[in-house]
C-alpha cells in the first residue's frame, strides 16, 4: 500500500495535520499576514493549561502522562534558550476569538466548545492542533492560545493511529514562542507530524529539538548565559537579477564536519536572509527554490567558518533554472510521506524517494555527511502507480553517527542537484 501526504499551509494558524502535519500558524486578525520575528518581550512567559487537557477525556488515551508531556515540552525549549515558561491549571475552556486583542490569558485547551471546534470546521481531520497568536504594533507577542484538535486522538505511549501528545505540544510551544514552520523535514517545527503508525512505526522523534529548531529559538531569545560558543549568524542578500520579489527560496546551513542541518531561513522579498543562533563552527550554506510541486536545482553559496558572536556576510548573484527532475517525498517500509524518516545508527535501511522523472539508471544520490553512505548498485525503480516516480536505495548509517537530521541530495542526468532538506532523522 502506498501512502503519501502533502502539507497544508495556512497563513498564521499553527496546525498539526492529522495524517502527517504539525501546527499551522494563525494570525489573531483573520487574513492579516504574519510579520517576521514575532517574540515575547519578557523572558518569563505565563500560560494556563485548561483542565479539559488534564482531566480524563475521550480524546486522550487513558493513563497518558499528560502533565509529564506538558512539562517536558516546555523544558525542551527552556534548556536551549534564554526563556522560561510557567504554567498553572485553569477552568478556562475557550481560545480567544480572532481580532486585535485576546483575553490576556495564553491557554492550552482541548475542550469541545463551539469556539474551539470552529477552528477545525473546514477539515476536522486535517490538523492535530492550532495556535492563535496575538501581537502588538512592535511585534511583541501578547498572547498565544493552543487548541488541541477535539476531533483527534492523542497518546503518550506511541499508540498506533494517535498523535503523540508530547510531540504535538513541543511543536505548538515553538509557535507560541514565535517560530514559524520549518522546511527541514526532520525538525520539530516541520509542517508535518506523522501519526503513530506512519511507516508502520511509532515515531516520537519530534519530542527532541533539531539543531535548526535550536538555532531558530536562539535567534529570537538568545542561548542563555550558561551556553558557550553561541551565537553566530550568516546574513546577506541573494540577487536573481529579476525585479520581481523572490518567492519560495530557502537558504540553509549544514555543519561541514557532520552534515547535520543547522539552520534554515526563507529568502525575504528583497532577497535578504539571516541564519542566526548558530554555534561557532564551519558550515556549508545552500539555497534552493521551491517551484510548484518540484524544487528547482540547488546551489552551494560556499563553506565558511564563523566564530562566537560573529556575523558573516554572504552576498551572491543567483540564477533560477528549470529541471525535469523533482524529489518531493521520502519513505521507508514501502511507504512515502512528506515527513522525515527516523533511522538508528549502526544499521542499513532501504529508503524510498518519490517525485518526477526519477530514472534509476541516471541518478546520483549523495549525503553531505561522512556518516551516511549509499550502498553501491542499490538504486532501483519501484512501481507506486501512475502520477509519481519512485526509486529505492540502500543506505548505511554508521555506528558513530551524531544524532540529528541530514539531507538527501539527488543529481539528475542534466547535472542539476535537488535536496530533501533534513529528510533523515538519526536517533
Amino acid at each position: 500500500m502506498r501512502t503519501f501526504r502533502s502539507i497544508a499551509n495556512t497563513a498564521l494558524l499553527v496546525a498539526a495535520v492529522a495524517t502527517t502535519a504539525f501546527g499551522s500558524y494563525m494570525p489573531a486578525i483573520a487574513g492579516k499576514a504574519e510579520p517576521q520575528g514575532l517574540r515575547w518581550k519578557d523572558r518569563v512567559i505565563k500560560i494556563a493549561v485548561s483542565n479539559s487537557v488534564v482531566d480524563q477525556n475521550t480524546n486522550i488515551k487513558t493513563d497518558s502522562d499528560v502533565i509529564g508531556a506538558i512539562r517536558r515540552s516546555l523544558a525542551a525549549w527552556e534548556r536551549v534558550s534564554d526563556v522560561r515558561i510557567e504554567f498553572e491549571l485553569s477552568d478556562r475552556l475557550n481560545v480567544s476569538p480572532s481580532g486585535a486583542n485576546g483575553d490576556g490569558v495564553s491557554l492550552i485547551t482541548i475542550a469541545q466548545t463551539p469556539e474551539n471546534l470552529l477552528l477545525f470546521s473546514k477539515d476536522p481531520q486535517a490538523e492535530s492542533a492550532k495556535t492563535r497568536v496575538f501581537y502588538n504594533r512592535r511585534n511583541f507577542i501578547t498572547e498565544a492560545d493552543i487548541v488541541l484538535n477535539p476531533f483527534q486522538q492523542f497518546s503518550t505511549d506511541g499508540t498506533f493511529g494517535t498523535f503523540d501528545l508530547e510531540s504535538t505540544l513541543t511543536h505548538e510551544i515553538g509557535h507560541l514562542l514565535g517560530l514559524r514552520h520549518s522546511a527541514v523535514l526532520g525538525a520539530t517545527m516541520s509542517g508535518s507530524l506523522p501519526k503513530n503508525g506512519t511507516f508502520g512505526l511509532a515515531d516520537l522523534s519530534a519530542r527532541s529539538l533539531a539543531e535548526s529548531d535550536i538555532a531558530a529559538i536562539r535567534e529570537l531569545y538568545g542561548a542563555g548565559a550558561e551556553t558557550d560558543g553561541c551565537c553566530a549568524a550568516f546574513v546577506g542578500k541573494l540577487n536573481s537579477g529579476s525585479p520581481k520579489p523572490a518567492k519560495g527560496v530557502t537558504v540553509w546551513a549544514e555543519e561541514t564536519g557532520t552534515g547535520r542541518v543547522s539552520a534554515i531561513s526563507e529568502l525575504q522579498a528583497d532577497g535578504s536572509f539571516r541564519l542566526g543562533g548558530l554555534p561557532a563552527g564551519t558550515y556549508s550554506v545552500f539555497w534552493q527554490k521551491e517551484d510548484d510541486l518540484s524544487p528547482s536545482p540547488l546551489s552551494v553559496l560556499g563553506t565558511y567558518r564563523v566564530a562566537k558572536d560573529e556575523t558573516r556576510s554572504v552576498n551572491e548573484r543567483i540564477n533560477f533554472t528549470r529541471s525535469e527532475l523533482g524529489v518531493n517525498f521520502v519513505g521507508i517500509n514501502g511507504q512515502l510521506s512528506d515527513t522525515a524518516v527516523s533511522l538508528t545508527s549502526g544499521r542499513e535501511y532501504t529508503i524510498f524517494l518519490g517525485g518526477k522523472n526519477l530514472d534509476h539508471r541516471k541518478l546520483e544520490i549523495e549525503f553531505n555527511s561522512p556518516y551516511i553512505t549509499l550502498s553501491p548498485n542499490t538504486i532501483a525503480p519501484q512501481d507506486f502507480g501512475t502520477g509519481i516516480s519512485v526509486v529505492s536505495l540502500v543506505v548505511k548509517v554508521h555506528e558513530d553517527t551524531p544524532a540529528g537530521v541530514y539531507s538527501i541530495f539527488v543529481t539528475g542526468e542534466d547535472g542539476a542537484i535537488h535536496s530533501l532538506i533534513g529528510a533523515l532523522n538519526i536517533q
